[in-house]
């Protein structure tokens, strides 16, 4: 069985209150949620942070989900 403790997932989206909902969501289940704003910082988070999953809106200033 895998422990979502271990389990790491980072938020892509331009939008707070969509970033905030997921955090809440996914943290409740018992993930590390990392946040980001755009793909630009997302970019950054994932080299730093190597997390397992990312959930990425795709329409967003700076970077988009697709690049």
């Amino acid at each position: 069985m895998i422990d979502k403790n271990q389990i790491s997932i980072l938020v892509v989206d331009d939008e707070e209150d969509i970033r905030d909902v997921l955090e809440i969501a996914l943290k409740d289940i018992g993930y590390t949620v990392y946040l980001a704003e755009n793909g630009e910082k997302a970019l950054e988070i994932f080299k730093s942070e190597h997390p397992d999953i990312v959930i990425t809106d795709i329409k967003m200033p700076v970077m988009d989900g697709i690049e």
